[in-house]
């Protein structure tokens, strides 16, 4: 049996200083990753990859990390992309269309101390509505389905909930609907109306349908705040859970914990999974 650390974690863009985040630095996000100490970190929302300082790269690298970087192609956030930063030797990686247009995901396959093959799926859907996540999860499915035998992990900012979580429950209600309409403040009534839609549960329930993949978090653990770039005064109280991991039959969970605030409004996540 052989362990493997492995992090999600979307760091609203903490990398690149000036991306996205207010609340920290490129200088706290290395210490965040170095607390970390994991085999496999799967980093959407990384920050704008080729303002990458050299010194942070280096910083990174100096960790033990081969550097994998892919911008997301979004017209939405030009230049954003996501990082899959990993300890173990990188075989190949592969860049795969999210849906019939817009962003990217990414496929890194690594080597084990035994050579053995494994497949890393780093994804990071849209955040607007739940159609256009089921359109996009159906694509990561296929490349999933492609590697049926093999070992794979697929984690990320998936922008969807589980339906039978109680913020999602909530979040569908007709009390959070009616809430939302008397709420004035811009930033607060769209991000209401995403989280509805991510509410809904049918990426996540599509994911685990078409695919061997189980859901390595069997707690649920909430992983996200309103705490973000425009609302820092928010209260940074974590509401719902929209990072998953998920692996193929040869892992199971040793430990899943979700980590404090560290200045992005994703938690980072960290399982420690046995496999064999």
């Amino acid at each position: 049996m052989s362990r493997l650390r492995v992090v999600t974690w979307n760091a609203e863009g903490m990398f690149v200083e000036g991306t996205k985040t207010r609340r920290a630095t490129p200088h706290k996000a290395l210490s965040v990753l170095k607390r970390l100490n994991a085999d496999i970190v799967v980093i959407p929302e990384f920050g704008v990859i080729n303002k990458l300082e050299e010194r942070v790269s280096v910083a990174i690298r100096a960790l033990g990390y081969t550097v994998n970087l892919m911008p997301y192609d979004d017209s939405r956030a030009p230049g954003l992309g996501l990082a899959v930063l990993s300890r173990l030797p990188v075989e190949t990686t592969h860049i795969h269309q999210l849906g019939k247009a817009g962003r990217k995901f990414f496929e890194v396959v690594c080597r084990d101390d035994d050579n053995r093959r494994l497949h890393i799926v780093g994804v990071h859907l849209d955040d607007r509505t739940e159609s256009l996540r089921m359109e996009q999860v159906a694509t990561v499915v296929e490349v999933i389905n492609q590697h049926s035998i093999d070992r794979v992990v697929a984690l990320g900012d998936f922008n969807a909930m589980h339906e039978n979580a109680w913020f999602a429950k909530f979040a569908r209600s007709r009390t959070a609907g009616l809430g939302t309409k008397l709420v004035r403040h811009p930033l607060i009534v769209s991000m209401a109306e995403r989280v509805q839609e991510m509410a809904a549960g049918t990426t996540v329930e599509y994911l685990l349908a078409h695919t061997t993949l189980h859901d390595l978090d069997t707690g649920r653990k909430r992983t996200i705040s309103a705490k973000q770039a425009g609302l820092e005064w928010m209260p940074a109280v974590r509401l719902a859970k929209i990072d998953w991991m998920f692996g193929s039959k040869h892992f199971s969970t040793v430990d899943y914990r979700v980590l404090n605030d560290v200045g992005s409004d994703h938690r980072p996540v960290i399982a420690t999974l046995d496999y064999a």
